[in-house]
């Protein structure tokens, strides 16, 4: 092994591919995300990244490429039957992949739990901000809720998505509760992204270095994310001021000047929505080394709190990303572990 892995990462098979990778770079790759520099050449280094491959079909899962009016879908079917689709989207920090970076854990999903999945090729930011990987979802979605050229049964349908994805998953599973989007039966949330980067977090303050995903880098992806397209709200109005008194001018007391605020929009941080009743049906899976553990279960819940039926997993002694770790047997046990749950929402 070695140091340069997180103490906090027990599990031995995780352990040691991040021993492997931290061998042959150097680091643990949070890489770019922690950098100082030029955000476009860290964006840049991210979505260069080597290992995002489709892996070729085999006896369990077959893949086919297809689009939604331009917009690039993959869809995963278990050769040996399946019911229900869950329309997927990738991680990346809303600025890096494609449909290869989670291609193994789209088809690892699919052989689970016996149902198809949809991976959306979304717009990115920086480039794209804030709703547009949304919206491409959203796309996605009502594509299949129209059938998706056949290939889906349009009333048996859920929303996937690990990290950022899950993110967007999340906040289509907001919409689709509100009548804004296609009936959903499920929401599978992988490692997700649920609210704003916050420091003062516990699992902010643990999780700072030596990691996959660390503090600091969740609040560079939120940056490029976000920016600036929350919609400005006024400050609260100041006191009023007395009534001027004769004599010399003299400061008012409480007295401040009008200032700007941004309200952070809950489709960005569904955590932040007021009411969840009537959501779908959701699995979250948390992974215990991660920055984003305790926004996971918050929400998981403020789910349950609102009525909702939940499926909530934490696997200890694993880091962001370990799902999409290769030959580690932790990704494999915890998608048999919530598939029952995803089986039932579309029985």
């Amino acid at each position: 092994m070695t140091d340069t892995v997180h103490p906090a990462i027990t599990d031995p098979d995780v352990r040691a591919h991040l021993a492997r990778l931290a061998a042959s770079a150097g680091t643990i790759p949070s890489g770019a995300t922690d950098a100082d520099g030029d955000d476009a050449a860290r964006i840049a280094e991210l979505r260069a990244n080597p290992s995002w491959v489709r892996l070729p079909d085999d006896d369990v899962v077959e893949s086919i490429d297809t689009d939604a009016d331009g917009l690039a879908l993959r869809l995963y079917r278990p050769r040996t039957g399946h019911r229900g689709t869950l329309v997927f989207a990738h991680g990346g920090g809303w600025v890096a992949g494609n449909l290869d970076n989670n291609d193994a854990l789209c088809r690892a999903l699919a052989a689970a739990t016996g149902t198809q999945v949809l991976s959306v090729d979304y717009r990115l930011a920086p480039e794209h901000p804030f709703p547009a990987g949304l919206d491409d979802l959203d796309r996605a979605l009502r594509f299949a809720a129209e059938g998706a050229g056949g290939l889906v049964a349009p009333d048996l349908l859920g929303v996937a998505g690990h990290s950022a994805g899950g993110n967007l998953a999340a906040a289509l599973a907001l919409r689709s509760r509100e009548g804004r989007a296609p009936g959903i039966r499920c929401q599978v949330l992988l490692c997700p992204v649920l609210d704003a980067p916050d420091p003062d977090r516990p699992s902010y303050r643990a999780h700072t270095a030596n990691l996959p995903l660390t503090s600091r880098g969740m609040q560079w992806y939120w940056g490029l994310y976000v920016q600036d397209a929350a919609a400005p709200t006024p400050a609260p109005a100041p006191a009023p001021a007395p009534a001027p008194q004769p004599g010399p001018a003299a400061a008012v007391p409480g007295a401040v000047a009008a200032t700007t605020m941004f309200a952070v929009p809950v489709e960005a941080a569904p955590l932040r929505a007021p009411d969840l009743t009537g959501s779908a049906p959701a699995v979250i899976v948390a992974a215990g080394v991660d920055p984003l553990s305790d926004e996971a279960e918050e929400y998981a819940g403020e789910l349950s709190a609102s009525g909702v039926p939940v499926e909530f997993l934490r696997r200890e002694g694993v880091p962001h990303l370990f799902l999409v770790f290769p030959s580690t047997p932790a990704r494999d046990e915890v998608l048999a572990a919530i598939a029952p749950a995803v089986r039932r929402a579309f029985a």
